[in-house]
């Protein structure tokens, strides 16, 4: 294998940390997701800044608006390894990108395979949620949720927002990059019912529309001339939300196109991403029965083939999140924990997110100087935020965190 291979991640799947000479990049509480896959490839052979580079970008942007971090990305691996072209593999919104970059003026005409691992290219009706009314999708994965509402969280205190929707629309539009796109097709209905039929709203008639991926779709054709060896992965056998039943709209900020009261779902998924979505550009296809984020390693042996690698890799097994705990705090509160499960990220340098996917046992989260702040918890079964406050004549104030094996949770101020 002579080409080097650029990964792109998708939403929620990067975090920096400023440094003086810099921005330091990972996939922060994403690594769950994406560490395990990169290990994989590690095992058919593609070693990190050698021959497999990894493409952070800032995902909270709207997708055209990353379009030079993959260019760099690109221009990184070519450097490096001679190679005039590069693999893509692009998991989720990473797959629109690369469209984004491939079907623009920036071109460089560098790219040989391009691989979509459970690539919205019609959008998908979870993103509806989050754009429209500021929440989660019912039923969506877990750690998906968990991702957007810490997200969520800290672009509120960065940026002194307290509103969900200010929040999304002002500093998070790549949100509405996924909504679904004229492709998709109608997706919100509304009784009553006439003459016994459901109503549906014309998607071409909403009031928020995908202009993004509704123009990436209709020059499709650019891409086909551009590249020629397209592989295209979508899940499957996981309930899917399809069509969502709407009421009333709330305002012209809020739900426009009416406040979601249900949602049909299909098996035809990955729990995120319909298959009908995922296989929406030409190529050769591969469905897997796995979800949106089993995929990454479900891929790895038609990976193997389509990269031309002999070896047979050990493929690791992602399970489900069946229980976590996620704590993120500032820098001023030191959490004291008695398990060794708890992995830290630094996030903007502002922030400190302390995951957990096994979290039984008791926390205790203690603040050592006198001020005012706050702590974001959340498990698999809610999540709260916690105000700390000091005592001027107090050394710290501590808090303890018990979570059991289901993820149900209890605080007591010590």
């Amino acid at each position: 294998m002579d080409t080097p291979v650029v990964f792109v991640h998708g939403i929620f799947g990067s975090i920096f940390t400023p440094t003086p000479l810099g921005k330091i990049w990972s996939f922060g509480p994403a690594a769950y997701a994406y560490n395990p896959f990169i290990e994989n490839l590690g095992k058919l052979g593609l070693v990190e800044g050698k021959n497999l580079f990894i493409c952070y970008y800032e995902w909270w942007k709207s997708v055209p608006d990353s379009v030079d971090a993959l260019k760099l990305t690109i221009e990184e691996a070519k450097a490096k390894t001679g190679s005039t072209k590069v693999d893509l593999i692009c998991h989720s919104m990473g797959g629109l990108l690369a469209r984004s970059y491939i079907e623009s003026d920036k071109y460089q005409f560098d790219v040989a395979r391009l691989i979509f691992l459970a690539t919205p290219h019609f959008g998908a009706a979870n993103a509806y949620y989050g754009w429209e009314g500021g929440t989660v999708a019912p039923e969506d994965d877990d750690f998906i949720n968990m991702l957007f509402k810490g997200f969520l969280w800290i672009f509120s205190k960065i940026k002194g927002e307290t509103d969900a929707i200010t929040v999304i629309r002002k500093y998070i539009p790549s949100l509405k990059d996924l909504m679904p796109s004229k492709e998709y097709g109608n997706y919100l209905f509304m009784y009553p019912t006439r003459y016994n039929k459901i109503l549906f709203k014309n998607i071409e008639y909403m009031k928020v529309i995908n202009e993004f991926l509704n123009s990436l779709n209709k020059q499709v054709g650019v891409l086909y001339d551009r590249v020629k060896k397209i592989y295209v992965f979508s899940g499957d056998g996981i309930y899917t939300n399809k069509f969502i039943q709407v009421g009333k709209p709330v305002s012209d900020i809020v739900w426009p196109d009416g406040k979601p009261v249900g949602v049909i779902r299909d098996d035809k998924g990955d729990g995120t991403v319909l298959k009908k979505s995922a296989l929406g550009v030409e190529g050769e296809k591969f469905i897997v029965k796995t979800g949106h984020i089993g995929i990454l390693n479900d891929s790895i042996p038609y990976l193997q083939q389509i990269l031309g690698i002999k070896e047979k890799p050990q493929v690791s097994i992602l399970e489900k999140v069946v229980s976590y705990l996620s704590m993120i705090t500032d820098k001023k509160i030191v959490v004291l924990d008695r398990s060794k499960n708890v992995i830290s990220y630094d996030i903007f340098g502002k922030f400190v997110w302390h995951l957990n996917l096994k979290p039984e046992g008791e926390y205790r989260i203690s603040v050592r100087e006198p001020f005012v702040s706050e702590v974001y918890i959340e498990t698999n079964k809610g999540n709260f935020v916690k105000k700390i406050k000091s005592s001027r004549f107090a050394r710290g104030v501590s808090m303890s965190l018990e979570v059991d094996k289901e993820g149900n949770f209890s605080v007591k101020d010590d």
